[in-house]
């Protein structure tokens, strides 16, 4: 009779130990007063990455991977270019830089210019064209929501007229953030590491309709 008992016990309680280790996944949050960030580190290899502000909002998918135990490993899929540029030769004694969106948007930027002996010339709140004078070997760019771009490296020794198409939204590419285990030290799009972590939710959710329930309700903010 007890050994009955204990085997209809056991098939009780073993499914729920089976859902129990399924529901709490790999969710990393942190959360400030408007704002929001999330990775949700999916089983298959995928993640899916969340930021909300007062004022911006994104969501992006990819692949993860983990190298050594300690770093993140984080590729958008699909896979964008961060920024594309077009060098040529125009009679003009100046330099011109056309900065706009990958579809063909007119932007507000920051332009930052290197020399070849390593001085930067900062350009800010420009719109569309930046013509200037003088000698660069590279170059960035930092959008107005703080992204920045790759530094270009100038190809042509004759080039003076650059198109430059950037992409407005979030790109990982081969990025490195550090992992912990119960939290993450996310990369900035300014190319540093925050100051803050993403720590590990272990009583929430991370499938089917559950999976994004903090960040609905961060959407009614």
């Amino acid at each position: 009779m007890n050994k009955t008992i204990t085997i209809f016990l056991g098939l009780l309680l073993s499914p729920l130990i089976l859902y129990s280790q399924d529901a709490v996944g790999n969710l990393y949050t942190y959360k400030a007063p408007h704002y929001y960030e999330s990775i949700d580190l999916l089983e298959d290899g995928r993640f899916v990455y969340y930021c909300k502000s007062e004022f911006l909002k994104s969501e992006i998918e990819g692949n993860w991977q983990l190298r050594n135990d300690t770093i993140l490993v984080l590729d958008s899929k699909p896979q964008r270019s961060k920024m594309v540029v077009s060098e040529s030769h125009k009679r003009a004694k100046r330099n011109t830089f056309q900065i706009r969106s990958t579809d063909n948007r007119i932007i507000n930027y920051h332009l930052y210019l290197i020399t070849p002996t390593e001085d930067t010339l900062e350009f800010r709140d420009q719109f569309d064209k930046t013509v200037v004078s003088g000698n660069y070997s590279s170059f960035y760019i930092v959008d107005t929501k703080g992204q920045y771009s790759p530094t270009y490296e100038v190809v042509g020794s004759k080039a003076n007229f650059f198109e430059i198409l950037i992409e407005g939204k979030r790109v990982f590419e081969n990025e490195y953030w550090k992992y912990y285990g119960e939290y993450i030290i996310p990369l900035g799009t300014d190319g540093k590491y925050s100051n803050y972590k993403l720590v590990k939710n272990t009583n929430n959710f991370t499938r089917s309709s559950h999976k994004y329930r903090y960040r609905r309700f961060f959407d009614k903010m």
